[in-house]
């Protein structure tokens, strides 16, 4: 594989069973020989017959490997690396919406290869390389009905939980792996809004290296683009936090909150605003990247590479860390 600035991978995967040995090593082998931005295509190879009292976890768990093998065989090799993973069932993409990826090479296993979506553009399919075939790979091409297609969506019913409107919130610093994760289960928690609450610079004097913060318009920016990569179809409400509630306490339209494990409990004291306010609860959907990293660490382990640990990685990177860690640069070029 030789090495280029942009690229594609497309996996078809099952969301009951951790990443085989071959998507593991397209994985990594393309996070180390892509220099900027590495997009990964995800489609589902089994939906209507996911268990819908298990869907949510296991799609946090299989978005959360998708990032830990790239992240950390990019940290490996010390890339600047931006990956991105976009579930395509769920995303609603066209193949307008491809235009921004046509001129990277898409790589994909020689099985994946045969079914990529019948939407998928022609100019891209002259452009998928097929790994683990018994021959060398090679560009793939495939015309017919397939490539006539172009305009369907990928618009799939999620197997787990969904609601019209959901909100979530954050300061959204140095967008890293864990608010992808957060961002994206919120997306695909939701069937019509999503009302993401960002914290307002007055709110953050307090933080350490605030010198190193990113503008309230930075952030709102990435978060913005970020939703949009993951789904066309949402109206996204970007709302600055001046106060732990936000527009939860004062939005009765607002039906669930997806948060984080950690924050969890604290997130309980929003519907007690709300129910003071007398506004329904709000479902409360949580992430645990603590519990997945852990999860993944045992799935990786089976391969013939060693256990990727996720002490270190961007999983569990917080802002603050990525703060402190441009701060000692700052220094050293100082010196």
């Amino acid at each position: 594989m030789e090495h280029t600035l942009q690229r594609n991978l497309f996996l078809q995967l099952d969301l009951g069973r951790s990443l085989s040995a071959e998507h593991t090593g397209l994985l990594r082998t393309a996070a180390c020989f892509t220099s900027e931005e590495l997009t990964v295509f995800v489609a589902l190879s089994n939906i209507p017959d996911i268990d819908r009292s298990n869907g949510w976890t296991q799609m946090q768990r299989r978005i959360a490997e998708l990032y830990a093998v790239t992240t950390s065989q990019a940290l490996q090799t010390q890339s600047a690396l931006t990956i991105d993973v976009i579930p395509l069932d769920f995303s609603s993409y066209t193949a307008d919406d491809m235009e921004p990826y046509l001129r990277h090479p898409t790589h994909a296993t020689a099985k994946d290869s045969a079914i990529l979506p019948v939407w998928w553009p022609s100019e891209m399919r002259f452009n998928v390389i097929e790994h683990g075939s018994t021959s060398a790979p090679s560009a793939k091409s495939l015309t017919g009905t397939q490539a006539d297609t172009q305009q369907q969506s990928t618009r799939t019913a999620t197997p787990w939980p969904s609601y019209s409107h959901v909100a979530v919130g954050g300061t959204f610093d140095h967008l890293h792996v864990g608010h992808k994760i957060l961002l994206t289960a919120t997306a695909l928690a939701a069937t019509k809004r999503v009302v993401c609450g960002i914290s307002a610079d007055a709110l953050l004097v307090n933080k350490k290296y605030k010198e190193l913060l990113e503008s309230y318009r930075m952030r709102e920016l990435h978060v913005l683009l970020f939703l949009r990569k993951i789904r066309k179809d949402l109206i996204v409400e970007l709302v600055p936090l001046y106060d732990p509630y936000g527009p939860t306490a004062s939005d009765a339209s607002i039906e669930a909150l997806v948060v984080s494990q950690e924050t969890l409990q604290s997130a309980g004291a929003l519907n007690v605003r709300r129910s003071e306010n007398n506004m329904p609860p709000m479902h409360l959907m949580s992430i645990d990247l603590l519990a997945t990293t852990r999860a993944i660490d045992s799935s990786l382990s089976h391969d013939n590479h060693a256990s990727v640990s996720l002490e270190n990685t961007p999983l569990k990177i917080s802002s603050t860390a990525i703060r402190a860690a441009l701060a000692e640069k700052q220094k050293r070029v100082s010196r």
